[in-house]
């Protein structure tokens, strides 16, 4: 996956700009992965996985401040990023690793965020990936993500990315942008469709698993440990 952490290295410095250039509803997407948490659910560890330089990560500390957070992501740059904007917060752990070869500890997280990352992985590493991050919960525990989703057809997915491109223009990315975007998903991402999850964390063990948000190829996707 060095390519993969090539780009975003490189991207590092703009990335935080881009994302918001190229996701439709982006602060959407980032909304409903705490709207559907629990009220009464108050974590005390949690690991966001692929923190990038820290969107999600924000967004943890402004609805769960004392909780000690793991931020881990591949990209070494993109991690440096996020240490800068969150000097102040003694709370927060950076890990660089790949999620195809890191050791979460069993029980060791009460939730686990993942925003636009696990596409990066190919399905049977994101099936070894769910079982781990199973394990890695609690009882009770919250697994939510949010990422990019294939259509149940190759019709459906060539008009959800037509539909993407409209979107992210609309937003302000330029062809350059995009040109950038599909060369990188053609070479390394591995879209899979949001049932194919949905039965993978089922499978994996979690007794209550949904859909909770979705719009043109963004899904959000909850599911509890009990």
């Amino acid at each position: 996956m060095k390519s993969v952490q090539s780009f975003y290295d490189q991207l590092s410095g703009q990335y935080t700009d881009l994302i918001s250039k190229c996701v439709p509803r982006y602060n959407e997407l980032l909304y409903n992965m705490f709207h559907y948490i629990p009220e009464d659910f108050k974590p005390k560890r949690i690991l966001d996985l692929g923190c990038g330089t820290g969107n999600l990560t924000e967004q943890i500390l402004k609805h769960f401040p004392e909780a000690e957070i793991d931020a881990l992501d591949l990209s070494e740059e993109i991690l440096k990023e996020s240490q800068k904007r969150f000097m102040s917060q003694p709370n927060i752990r950076y890990i660089q690793a790949d999620f195809r070869e890191m050791h979460l500890a069993p029980g060791s997280y009460d939730l686990i965020l993942s925003s636009i990352a696990i596409h990066h992985i190919e399905d049977a590493e994101k099936t070894i990936l769910y079982r781990d991050i199973f394990s890695a919960l609690t009882v009770n525990g919250v697994f939510i993500f949010a990422d990019q989703t294939r259509g149940i057809n190759e019709e459906i997915y060539h008009k959800h990315i037509s539909r993407w491109k409209e979107e992210a223009f609309k937003l302000g990315s330029t062809q350059e942008n995009w040109d950038m975007w599909m060369e990188h998903q053609n070479a390394h991402d591995f879209h899979t469709p949001v049932n194919w999850h949905l039965k993978q964390l089922e499978s994996s063990g979690f007794a209550e698993v949904d859909i909770i948000w979705k719009n043109i190829m963004w899904a959000v996707i909850w599911a509890r440990k009990r």
